[in-house]
């Protein structure tokens, strides 16, 4: 069987990404406003919110620092290649538990002799509408040979 030809694209920063955080944010400081609970536990908290919200903008929306995931290949295999902010590569393989949608998608993916699963989040603003559509083409229609064997044969 000869497999599609990998998709490789370089991932941008994302205005939606940025505005969907911080409306969580907002919403979960309002609903800790409500909470009947002492003051001082209520303003560490909504600085704990801020402060994680902050960190995952930098990191998710804008694609900064050494956590971010700038880029990625998907091969037709459904393993990945992920290159980090700080020029690190690591390979795994896409977990079934990714999503695959017309106005969002995750890639659940696992490295290479890891137990923990990682996930990225892939926008239609994050990269161009063709590399946005073969990416997702190539989630829904992969298989994983180790997972699922060969293909019944079409003859």
């Amino acid at each position: 069987m000869r497999w599609p030809p990998p998709v490789r694209v370089s991932l941008a920063p994302s205005i939606a990404a940025s505005l969907l955080i911080a409306a969580l944010a907002l919403a979960t400081c309002v609903v800790l406003g409500t909470l009947p609970l002492d003051r001082p536990i209520i303003e560490l908290a909504v600085i704990a919110v801020i402060g994680w919200a902050f960190e995952r903008i930098f990191v998710v929306a804008l694609r900064c620092g050494g956590r971010a995931v700038r880029g990625l290949e998907l091969r037709g295999d459904l393993t990945i290649v992920v290159l980090n902010g700080d020029g690190t590569a690591c390979a795994g393989r896409v977990h079934r538990d990714s999503y695959v949608g017309a106005r969002l998608s995750t890639i659940v993916w696992r490295p290479f002799g890891r137990w923990r699963t990682r996930a990225i989040l892939l926008l239609p603003d994050m990269l161009p509408a063709s590399d946005f559509r073969r990416l997702r083409i190539l989630l829904r229609y992969g298989r994983s040979d180790v997972a699922q064997g060969e293909p019944a044969s079409q003859a």
